[in-house]
């Protein structure tokens, strides 16, 4: 009888081990989900800042070309 509580402790145990790896599993999901919807964020700010950059420099050369 003994043998058998310690069987069902160490199930139980098991389970509730197998249910922390499966939030930590999910927490980690969302923080990379979070961190990927950053960085594609980012990337397109920088292309938009990146556009507007070589516009700017189209327009000061065009400026120039205009002001000889």
């Amino acid at each position: 009888m003994i043998e058998y509580e310690l069987y069902q402790a160490r199930q139980q145990e098991l389970l509730s081990v197998a249910r922390q790896d499966r939030l930590v599993l999910a927490v980690l999901r969302t923080r990379r989900a979070a961190a990927k919807a950053r960085r594609a964020e980012r990337v397109e700010h920088e292309a938009v800042y990146s556009a507007a950059a070589v516009e700017s420099v189209r327009m000061r050369r065009n400026l120039q070309l205009l002001a000889r």
